[in-house]
């Protein structure tokens, strides 16, 4: 009976345009226990929802499910970051990678996906509020070395070969100890 509920309510999350439909089907989700992830993904995924929609749904699902607030947060961040040329978007997904962070502070997809956001086009202020986010996190991430590589990227793409550089021997630096504290098998 659950299996063919979940079939209905992925069908709707996934066709409907109908944002009263959504919020029903979202309701009786919640309703009847449902707490497969999966099918709240195909929801936020909808392309129907407003910005405004996509985030109360995510904060109640990482209200109700707190112990995946890293994969919620994660999940929301890169839909909002396909419509990052609007700027309220752009925010919003930097916001989402910022909670994903707090949920899960060694992981380095954050804040590697963080620097994908960067606008290299336009001088934004959301450009230095990445740098600053990836900065003052970096020393809480396992693998450090794909960070700091992902900087040298991103200064190389700036022309700004001092700071690539450094970033760069961070990297190799960084690379080297993971490898000595990666245990052999």
């Amino acid at each position: 009976m659950k299996s063919e509920l979940i079939k209905k309510l992925e069908t709707t999350f996934r066709y409907s345009s109908s944002s009263d439909e959504l919020f029903d089907a979202f309701t009786e989700a919640v309703r009847s226990g449902i707490d497969d992830l999966e099918v709240f993904k195909v929801l936020l995924g909808n392309p129907t929802l407003s910005l405004d929609e996509i985030k109360m749904y995510t904060e109640k699902l990482i209200r109700d499910f707190n112990h995946k607030k890293y994969d919620l947060s994660i999940w929301t961040a890169k839909i909002l970051e396909n419509n990052s040329d609007e700027y309220d978007y752009l925010e919003s997904a930097i916001e989402y990678y910022k909670k994903a962070i707090e949920a899960n502070p060694s992981s380095h997809e954050p804040l590697t996906e963080l620097i994908g956001l960067y606008n290299f086009d336009l001088d934004l202020p959301t450009n230095s509020k990445i740098i600053e986010i990836i900065k003052s996190n970096v020393k809480n991430v396992e693998s450090k070395s794909k960070v700091y590589y992902s900087l040298a990227n991103l200064y190389k793409r700036l022309k700004d070969f001092q700071n690539e550089a450094r970033y760069t021997a961070l990297a190799e630096k960084a690379a080297e100890q993971e490898r000595k504290s990666k245990p052999t098998q």
